[in-house]
């Protein structure tokens, strides 16, 4: 009977795949009802909604692929070591939420908000960043700043147009970060698709905020700086939950397409061929869906916890699904 509903899924997903969302004007609105009807008419793996609120509510298709900050890589970009578990023999479960398997790290419960600004790039590293003082043990109570990296790393891109992850985690090797409290993200909270919000994000990206090299806590700024020890990079599904399993959270990016943005619960699939750009994230961890029987990548996304599942994604684990399993970064952080 289990195989039986595994084939069933999988071929759901296969025909579903065949069909594709209506492509969108760039005019159109990126979340809209035909978008979403769309989806939830099909059958697939997950649900879609366009009662999700304002950081893409009356968002024209053009102005959402602003805010889609992975940009392409180039050459001169910094290339991490890739590295690889294979042969050693790391047993991991079918199930993993780094949440739970390291309950008193704060910052793994926390969702973040990168604003109206094409700063995933930056906050993807952070986060994972953040969780691996704790997971490490070097650093229970320590949240790096998503400013420093955004404002001050030259080196990574452009700010709010744009970065490179792996550039990122090499900016904290050889740079470092200070933390949140000495550079707050200075970027005003928005609310990404929350219907009748006060609080709701512009419709056009802010500009990059200044690098200013000062603590707001009263540290000084270069004595604040933590580092991180190495970098590095793996790809594909073993690899990627092996690392995550031993060390805790990493960041990935992965290819947004036009449904995306309309994600409401269970596990994606990609029914739309119409690319956004590009778009970087922190996996949490993996299981299996209880109604679809999908493997799935647990995501943390930064667009705050009004989008998606109170923040968070699923997708499908196994596949490269739109590439989301290309390349991970992460590092060990120094003491």
């Amino acid at each position: 009977m289990k195989i039986a509903v595994v084939f069933a899924a999988a071929l759901a997903v296969a025909v579903a795949r065949e069909m594709a969302a209506p492509l969108l004007a760039d005019d159109e609105l990126v979340i809209n009802e035909k978008t979403v009807n769309y989806i939830n008419s099909i059958g697939t793996t997950w649900t879609a909604s366009a009662e999700q609120g304002n950081a893409f509510k009356g968002m024209t298709v053009k102005e959402a692929r602003q805010l889609m900050g992975v940009l392409p890589a180039k050459p001169g970009m910094p290339t991490l070591p890739r590295i690889t578990h294979a042969g050693k023999n790391i047993q991991v479960p079918d199930e993993f939420d780094s949440r739970t398997q390291w309950p008193n790290c704060w910052t793994m419960q926390q969702i973040r908000d990168q604003s109206a600004c094409g700063s995933c790039w930056a906050f993807g590293a952070v986060e994972a960043i953040s969780d691996r003082y704790c997971s490490f043990g070097v650093n229970a109570n320590l949240s790096v700043s998503a400013e420093d990296m955004t404002a001050c790393c030259t080196s990574c891109g452009d700010g709010c147009n744009g970065g490179y992850p792996s550039a990122a985690w090499a900016y904290w090797k050889n740079t470092g970060l200070v933390s949140e409290a000495c550079s707050p993200y200075s970027l005003p909270s928005c609310d990404h698709h929350l219907p009748n919000s006060t609080n709701p994000c512009p419709q056009n990206e802010y500009p990059t905020p200044k690098c200013v090299k000062k603590c707001q806590d009263g540290e000084n700024w270069a004595q604040a700086r933590h580092y991180g020890m190495d970098v590095n990079s793996a790809s594909g599904e073993a690899d990627i939950m092996a690392e995550i399993f031993q060390h805790g959270p990493v960041e990935t990016a992965f290819t947004v397409y036009a449904d995306f943005l309309a994600y409401k619960s269970g596990v994606y699939v990609q029914h739309s061929n119409q690319v956004l750009g590009g778009h970087a994230v922190k996996f949490l961890g993996w299981g299996v869906d209880s109604t679809t029987n999908q493997k799935y990548w647990l995501v943390a996304n930064s667009w705050n916890v009004h989008w998606g599942d109170m923040g968070y994604f699923k997708i499908l684990k196994g596949v490269d699904e739109c590439g989301i399993e290309d390349e991970i970064d992460f590092g060990t952080p120094k003491n």
